[in-house]
């Protein structure tokens, strides 16, 4: 049974501590709205495990759910259009939906990192310098940027998140974040670079610099992989595959949603 989490809950803050890319974006997510009042964000099933997190229209599954009619159930009673986690956690549930999905690959460093060398104009900018980069490699809008800012810069400000970048010709050239953490796992997202500044291993270096730093505190760091080009930089630097990711849409018109980096408002 689908119970929600209250604030002042801390058993869903206990059943998120894992070292996983979704205990890592359950924690964040709890940080920033879970003591807040207002309508609930935050689900969990006692009985099997399983965790729901709502933000804006995506819910994020993971864990068990002994019924796949009651996952399918509640993403119509909480208003989701689309449904995110593991393939393993959502394969009954999307089959019953009928959404279409996009399938992606989450990889994890579990062993040695093969070291990069860090560029010149290594830098940790502020959210405001990477944003131009972010709306040319992912779409992002300016409607985009209040909400994005306010939830990066306060994850900075408390130190729930680390923001890396390289400096070039008086502009940032490639960026890389780590947007969702827990104590176990660190996920590495909005990997961005200026297609002028291209193959020159400033991704590379970002990356490897954000996964040791995770590693040094004792988290576990995965990354997301949505093509081709970007498995290459993550393979440079030891990543290796963990587990498939499933992206479902309510509806076939919202699949250019879905697609990577369009109207995403934080970075896998």
């Amino acid at each position: 049974m689908i119970k929600v989490a209250l604030p002042g809950d801390d058993r869903f803050v206990k059943a998120a501590s894992v070292p996983d890319p979704y205990g890592a974006i359950h924690t964040a997510r709890w940080d920033l709205y879970g003591e807040q009042d207002g309508p609930p964000r935050f689900w969990r099933t006692p009985d099997a495990g399983g965790l729901l997190s709502l933000a804006g229209d995506t819910l994020v599954a993971s864990g068990r759910f002994l019924e796949a009619d009651e996952l399918a159930a509640f993403c119509a009673i909480c208003g989701a259009q689309k449904l995110r986690g593991p393939a393993k956690t959502l394969e009954a549930a999307a089959k019953q939906l009928g959404w279409p999905v996009q399938s992606r690959q989450i990889l994890h460093a579990a062993g040695d990192l093969q070291s990069c060398a860090m560029p010149p104009g290594f830098c940790e900018p502020s959210p405001r310098e990477v944003y131009p980069l972010l709306q040319e490699v992912f779409g992002l809008t300016e409607e985009d940027f209040a909400p994005w800012y306010c939830e990066v810069s306060h994850k900075l400000r408390h130190r729930q998140g680390f923001l890396l970048g390289v400096r070039a010709e008086g502009k940032i050239a490639a960026t890389a974040g780590i947007y969702h953490q827990n104590k176990k796992a660190a996920l590495i997202g909005s990997v961005a670079t200026d297609p002028a500044f291209r193959r020159k291993g400033y991704a590379a270096a970002l990356v490897f610099s954000l996964a040791e730093r995770a590693w040094q505190e004792g988290r576990v760091p995965f990354v997301i992989c949505q093509n081709p080009q970007a498995l290459r930089v993550y393979e440079q630097v030891g990543f290796t595959p963990w587990e498939e990711e499933w992206l479902c849409c309510r509806n076939r018109e919202e699949e250019s949603v879905c697609s990577p980096g369009k109207n995403r408002i934080l970075s896998e």
